[in-house]
């Protein structure tokens, strides 16, 4: 499974790239295996929780994707580390904790994870950026609900003709964290490829007007980066000023395993709290 093409000049042109075939079906079942197999372990330390006062019931976790025993190689896999080397064009991989599993439907709604998200004149928006996230959706998302949906070419404008991403099961999908974007899309029955894009409005479909499968939904999401100022103010404008983020990096303790095997793939680890408390 190591032929996948990998597209730069698209991912450059769109703001994303789906890429196909990166993962057998056989690896792809045994993550959802793994994934069931650390929400328990999640549980039983207490890390697991629940967003409040929402129609969601998806199950989220504190601690990143590199401190969980049963899933801390997917996020340093080489196909995955390939993909993210490629797409930012240099083999100095930075990553930060920023990474995360999820079980279930979440939240819907078009949006960008970069600091400037409306304001396309601040710093985001100036020079090469390199913040890149990447995707592995557990379930087939070309035929069925769940899946990601683009703004095509909205990391260089304000908005973007939007495009399901379509991913079957192995793909990975990869987008800049400035292009819009909403998960748990919804696929009508009789129109699957039609985008209901107005917030909020996904979420009153019937069940029986959805293209809805038997599996349930399960997601990775990991960010890789390359050193620069946008990295920078990304970790000391975003990630250490929002509770969130700051919860997830405390809950997230590295093994010496894990951080072997990540100084082998020549992955660097930032520890932003551990850099905080040193300035």
């Amino acid at each position: 499974m190591s032929n996948f093409i990998i597209d730069k000049n698209k991912f450059e042109e769109d703001g994303y790239l789906l890429v196909e075939k990166v993962f057998s079906p056989s690896e792809i079942e045994e993550f959802r295996k793994l994934a069931y197999e650390q929400y328990e372990i999640d549980k039983s330390k207490k890390l697991d929780f629940q967003l409040p006062n929402l129609p969601t019931k998806a199950k989220y976790n504190k601690g990143d994707l590199l401190s969980k025993e049963k899933l801390h190689q997917v996020l340093l896999d080489e196909r995955i580390l390939k993909i993210a080397r490629t797409i930012l064009g240099n083999d100095d991989l930075i990553y930060f904790g920023d990474s995360s599993y999820q079980i279930g439907t979440g939240l819907r709604g078009f949006h960008r994870d970069n600091i400037d998200r409306t304001d396309l004149n601040g710093p985001d928006w100036k020079g090469k950026y390199t913040l890149i996230r990447l995707g592995i959706y557990l379930q087939d998302h070309k035929n069925y609900s769940g899946g990601l949906k683009i703004k095509a070419g909205s990391h260089k404008n304000p908005d973007g003709k939007t495009v399901f991403v379509g991913n079957e099961i192995g793909d990975v999908a990869v987008w800049s964290l400035k292009t819009l974007h909403s998960g748990n899309a919804v696929r009508l029955r009789f129109l699957p490829d039609f985008s209901i894009d107005k917030a909020g409005r996904e979420g009153m479909v019937p069940a029986f007007m959805k293209k809805d499968q038997q599996h349930e939904r399960i997601s990775f999401f990991m960010t890789f980066a390359l050193k620069s100022e946008h990295l920078d103010r990304y970790i000391r404008e975003y990630t250490l000023k929002r509770q969130d983020s700051i919860e997830h990096l405390k809950a997230s303790h590295y093994s010496q395993q894990a951080l072997q095997l990540a100084e082998k793939k020549g992955v660097q680890i930032m520890k932003p709290l551990q850099q905080q408390s040193s300035h």
